[in-house]
């Protein structure tokens, strides 16, 4: 007889407790004349996150519900850490703060009521105020998307489980520049530490946290 060793969590969303966190929307990703794209780098299947994304900010801000979202970045190789080692073609340029390129692609729908964090770090709770954010709102679900499936996506959702917050990653909202990658790092996460859903699950109950929504 043999036992399945986990469980996959099913999450529902909080009323007043429950927050998206959009990781990385940002220009150099995700523009076809972003520093990504320019590089050579196929951002195809990150790019099949922008839609979604847009649909989910859109029905969280309907909702009442706080969208915060993340810029990656650094000044130059000094504060970047390993992360240009890594990626060599970064190594002159890209995810620079204060450039065109470091801001969030338009057209996603950033409102003023939005939260802002600036990462350097795979993980957006490393040594930002994300968490200082999420518990002065109140918030214990997280729903997360943005880039890269296998990189701060995965690494932001784990963070997120390890402060106890419940996590919850739309799939057709995330992506990654090593498609072969993205399945095997949802498995990781929906066995390891988060929900995984769909995004007309998410939708559907976004709606009904409208003010005034009959449930």
């Amino acid at each position: 007889m043999s036992t399945t060793p986990y469980e996959a969590p099913t999450w529902r969303l909080t009323p007043e407790r429950t927050a998206l966190v959009v990781i990385d929307p940002q220009n150099d990703f995700l523009h076809a004349d972003g520093w990504y794209a320019k590089s050579g780098v196929d951002v195809s299947h990150m790019q099949r996150s922008i839609e979604p994304t847009r649909q989910l900010v859109e029905a969280c801000h309907a909702a009442d519900v706080p969208v915060i979202w993340t810029r990656h970045g650094s000044r130059d190789h000094r504060d970047a850490g390993t992360f240009l080692q890594l990626r060599p073609f970064l190594r002159e340029g890209g995810l620079r703060i204060g450039t065109w390129g470091y801001e969030i692609l338009d057209g996603l729908g950033v409102e003023e009521r939005d939260w802002i964090v600036e990462k350097q770090r795979l993980s957006a709770f490393f040594q930002t105020n994300l968490e200082i954010i999420l518990r002065g709102l109140n918030i214990d679900t997280v729903l997360i998307c943005g880039v890269l499936t296998n990189q701060c996506v995965a690494a932001t959702s784990k963070d997120a489980t390890f402060r106890d917050f419940r996590p919850i990653v739309v799939e057709e909202a995330t992506g990654t520049t090593f498609p072969h990658l993205h399945e095997p790092a949802i498995e990781m996460m929906r066995v390891g530490w988060a929900e995984v859903s769909e995004i007309d699950d998410i939708l559907g109950q976004l709606a009904a946290l409208r003010p005034g929504a009959i449930t």
